[in-house]
């Protein structure tokens, strides 16, 4: 079996960078909503916000999708998701 290790470190075309984008999601179903989320404070750009113990609200327009969030929500509620 043949590997190919030109296409393994050859930079990417402009196709392949559009598959990759990633976008923050809240899934509702799996956030707790009965504490303080942690990753509204982690969020390095305030792009995450909370009304009481409501789930997490996102801003995209702040939001870099550098995923720093998700590493806090320990539920698994916010994700990155391919779009």
């Amino acid at each position: 079996m043949a590997f190919n290790f030109l296409k393994l470190f050859s930079p990417r075309s402009n196709n392949d960078e559009a598959l990759t984008e990633k976008t923050l999601v809240v899934r509702t179903s799996r956030c707790p909503q009965n504490h303080r989320c942690p990753s509204v404070a982690s969020c390095p750009f305030g792009a995450l916000s909370q009304k009481g113990n409501r789930a997490p609200v996102i801003d995209y327009s702040k939001c870099t999708a550098c995923g720093k969030c998700t590493r806090y929500c320990m539920p698994r509620a916010l994700v990155m998701e391919r779009g």
